[in-house]
């Protein structure tokens, strides 16, 4: 596989679990320690040798873009917009130009790695010697599957898994595991195609679970379970969790 030099951030959610603070301020822009959550992801970009930042935003989220236009240290960072709030597959699909012909790793805003080897680098060192495409994971409890996309897996070594499966939110009884996805893929652009078939929800939003499962049935994939302190701040007791750890751990 051609080095990695793109990495795609989705930006462009309404932040609805935090509301009532998203009406005025993004939710990737919500404080963890002293700098704005998409931050840190933005560096773990950069810290896996990533040249290219493709942010997915909404226009209803200007602070996104004038946070970063305010330093020249992050002008390898390009926006792209999701005019509508369609699901996170729709929202990688638009940064379909940007990406082109190479491969890439998408960085959810939402999950943020607390380790000296990032999650970026964690999925890019395992995946790239064999694998066309990975996802990072973590461990949840079987009760808690139905709030979660699912793998189906065969472990290959500590902490690695052959991914040949993926199910969006499966019932506990039915999961094929209890291994999540945990906001890190590395794909080729064969996912957009994939994602482009993927049938919308009744609430009109594309699964990326969905060309997972289909980009599954091709190949597959390594899943990379996570190492060092993770949390999911797409919820505000993880952005406590969080905050917590850097104005403590870090001292």
């Amino acid at each position: 596989m051609k080095k990695i030099r793109k990495a795609v951030i989705p930006a462009a959610g309404l932040g609805t679990r935090f509301l009532p603070i998203t009406k005025v301020i993004p939710k990737e822009l919500l404080p963890i320690g002293t700098k704005p959550a998409i931050q840190y992801v933005v560096e773990e970009a950069v810290e896996a040798g990533i040249e290219e930042v493709i942010i997915v935003s909404h226009r209803s989220k200007p602070a996104i873009e004038n946070y970063f236009k305010l330093d020249p240290s992050f002008s390898q960072i390009q926006f792209v917009y999701q005019e509508e709030p369609r699901g996170l597959g729709d929202a990688v699909l638009c940064a379909q130009r940007r990406v082109g012909d190479d491969p890439f790793v998408v960085l959810l805003p939402d999950v943020i790695i607390a380790e000296k080897k990032s999650g970026a680098d964690q999925l890019l060192q395992a995946t790239q010697e064999k694998y066309t495409w990975g996802v990072l994971l973590r461990e949840v409890p079987k009760s808690e599957t139905a709030a979660h996309g699912i793998v189906g897996v065969k472990k290959i070594g500590e902490g690695l898994f052959e991914v040949s499966q993926a199910v969006e939110k499966p019932r506990p009884e039915t999961a094929p595991s209890n291994l999540t996805i945990f906001g890190r893929y590395l794909f080729t652009p064969e996912v957009f195609s994939l994602i482009e078939r993927s049938q919308p929800t009744a609430l009109g939003e594309i699964q990326l679970t969905d060309a997972i499962n289909l980009l599954a049935q091709r190949t597959v994939g390594l899943g990379v379970v996570c190492r060092g302190a993770c949390f999911d701040v797409g919820i505000p007791e993880g952005l406590l969790k969080a905050s917590t750890y850097f104005l403590t751990s870090r001292k």
